[in-house]
């Protein structure tokens, strides 16, 4: 783990993973039988969640995902990717949904999930009494909007060849990138169910943290901006995040690979945790190419990503360096992520993010 680590600054910039897609289709119909019922987890109530406890405060703990069936969304984040389940809780969530603006009943189920050996990066599935449209419906390349979940692979053409054997539809072959410093990525978009888009990559020569099923979720999320200087500003100041990487990228093979009109270009930069390659956030600025804002369209019960939430040890200090920004201070509230102080800020691009004191 300490060599892996070494590595991650080279890592990183993995930054054509936001090479973009619309997603909106359907997961192949192989993710309704990966698990078998005598094979799917208990539900449990408020229990505990230790891996989450051992996260580093500077790193994405959860990316809320909203999906219209749980039991689906398990059967292929668990199932067939080798995520585990934290915690299952089954009935109402009434002071997290009174967070989120629903009313008591409006969460009828939730679940955590992480990697196995992972601490950070974990999936927050909540499923909605009344489901709503998908976020990205419709959604062009370079709409303003949470756009994906990147995920770590271990042999990516046998990953690649057996989820296109169980049924799923990518939306191309693997491809190949080579960033200016030499490092060599291959990745395959997967249109997923709720809106969802998954990019699986891997790097040559990288030995990556991934699940017993050769998957590790989720190394970043992909962020797109109206202004990475500002919105990056944001997250240094309040939440201490790190400086992982900056790059721009151009020309016409990065407008073919990710379709860009002529002449259009992408500002990235990676935050996060420096000693951990998971819950990182890469913001991308399309330049001199239009997207849509649509960000207001991520409140709950729309489907697909919403939000992100960090745990930390202490939220007096994130509090007073987000007053200039407007937190809600949600007070001490109880919820599947544990009993704790909460607090909400909003990004200047518009996206939400919870903060939970443990």
């Amino acid at each position: 783990m300490t060599d892996m680590l070494s590595r991650l600054p080279r890592w990183l910039p993995l930054v054509l993973s936001v090479a973009g897609s619309i997603a909106g289709s359907i997961v192949g119909t192989g993710a309704a039988a990966a698990v078998a019922a005598a094979d799917k987890p208990e539900e449990h109530r408020m229990t505990g969640t230790p891996a989450a406890d051992r996260a580093s405060p500077r790193a994405v703990a959860y990316v809320v995902v909203s999906v219209a069936d749980l039991d689906a969304a398990i059967d292929f984040w668990v199932g067939r990717l080798g995520m585990q389940i934290e915690t299952r809780l089954g009935g109402s969530d009434p002071e997290l949904a009174a967070a989120w603006g629903l009313e008591p009943d409006g969460i009828v189920e939730e679940a955590l999930l992480r990697t196995p050996g992972t601490h950070d990066g974990g999936l927050h599935l909540v499923q909605f009494r009344t489901p709503g449209a998908p976020v990205r419906q419709d959604a062009s390349s370079t709409d303003l909007v949470l756009k994906s979940v990147d995920i770590a692979a271990r042999d990516l053409p046998a990953r690649y060849a057996e989820l296109m054997g169980a049924g799923f539809k990518f939306r191309s072959k693997i491809g190949r990138l080579e960033t200016a410093a030499g490092v060599v990525v291959h990745e395959v978009h997967l249109p997923a169910s709720d809106g969802l888009n998954l990019v699986f990559l891997e790097e040559e020569g990288a030995a990556l943290p991934v699940g017993p099923k050769g998957y590790g979720v989720a190394s970043q999320i992909v962020v797109i901006t109206p202004d990475n200087a500002r919105e990056t500003a944001f997250f240094r100041e309040v939440f201490e995040l790190e400086d992982i990487s900056h790059n721009r990228f151009g020309g016409p093979e990065v407008e073919k690979t990710i379709g860009l009109p002529p002449g259009a270009s992408l500002d990235i930069t990676i935050l996060g945790a420096s000693a951990s390659p998971y819950g990182r956030l890469e913001f991308v600025q399309y330049e001199k190419a239009a997207g849509r804002n649509l960000y207001p369209r991520m409140k709950p019960p729309a489907r697909g990503m919403l939000s992100i939430t960090y745990l930390v040890p202490d939220l007096k200090p994130i509090l007073r360096r987000g007053q200039a920004f407007g937190v809600r201070d949600l007070g001490v509230r109880r919820s599947i992520l544990g009993r704790g102080h909460m607090a909400e800020f909003v990004s200047p691009a518009g996206l939400r993010i919870d903060v939970l004191e443990r």
